[in-house]
């Protein structure tokens, strides 16, 4: 497996917590892969919530276009 050799600073009392755990580099890893995944599902949520309030404006739009036709 590639890895790559970090020094990192934490908070002593984060510090203190993780020299107690019998993997840490394992539990760093999982950890950084929960918060990242977390942090791109939230990305993409966002980008579907615009991408339906676009259409939504649109569809909106569409409506008021095809009434203003149908009166004529």
């Amino acid at each position: 497996m590639n890895t790559a050799r970090l020094n990192i600073t934490l908070p002593k009392e984060l510090g203190a917590k993780l020299m107690r755990l019998p993997n840490k580099s394992a539990f760093i890893a999982q950890a950084l892969r929960e918060k990242i995944s977390k942090k791109d599902k939230e990305k993409k949520l966002l980008k579907l919530k615009d991408a339906y309030q676009r259409a939504a404006c649109e569809e909106s739009q569409l409506i008021k276009d095809w009434d203003a036709t149908s009166r004529d």
